[in-house]
């Protein structure tokens, strides 16, 4: 498999009050991040196009998957409580190449940690494309999640969005989510992308 070198995406926490959150942000090609004050501002006003939904779990509230084309030239996807809320999670890369170079990019974020011990929410979202047929989790324990894909079409490009809240049945025991992996139709992983969550 090719493995390409890795892009920041970039994060834009706000609004988490007394909650302490952790985030691993999945991409692919180094490049200069965009300023992230201008980013900021951008993110303000650019309108949230609702792309899927984090079911409630855990005696979690449900959450939204947003995606945002800022005027400074960004592909922005978030995980937030509703469309306007400030306390979004997530990251941005270049509009004209919202997976950074990728078939796959995905964004984990965290409540607790950094153990899975002591994780009391852990989401996943991300963006494949189009040609990917199915998204999984490989968790530290050997077992894989098969994440539900949905066609959408954002800034006149076609994806698959994703977006999955762990069960506490999932991190048991100290297992973690390790990576995440892109299959095509035959069922060959086509990427692959490191969580950095140790499990």
């Amino acid at each position: 498999m090719n493995i390409r070198p890795r892009r920041w995406m970039i994060f834009v926490l706000a609004g988490l009050a007394a909650l302490v959150f952790a985030g691993v942000v999945i991409g692919s090609k180094l490049v200069a991040p965009p300023d992230v004050a201008s980013l900021d501002a951008a993110t303000e006003n650019a309108p949230m196009i609702p792309l899927a939904q984090i079911d409630a779990a855990n005696g979690k509230p449900a959450r939204g998957v947003f995606a945002q084309i800022t005027a400074t030239g960004q592909f922005c996807m978030w995980d937030a409580p509703s469309a306007g809320s400030p306390a979004k999670l997530g990251g941005c890369n270049p509009a004209e190449d919202p997976l950074g170079g990728r078939r796959l990019s995905a964004s984990l974020a965290y409540e607790g940690g950094p153990s899975t011990q002591a994780v009391s929410d852990a989401r996943l979202i991300g963006i494949a494309d189009r040609n990917v047929s199915s998204v999984a989790v490989l968790l530290s324990d050997g077992r894989r999640l098969e994440m539900h894909l949905r066609a959408v079409n954002v800034d006149n490009g076609t994806y698959r969005v994703f977006a999955y809240r762990f069960r506490r049945h999932d991190l048991q025991g100290g297992v973690g989510p390790v990576a995440v992996v892109a299959l095509d139709a035959s069922g060959a992983e086509v990427d692959r992308q490191p969580t950095g969550f140790g499990g």
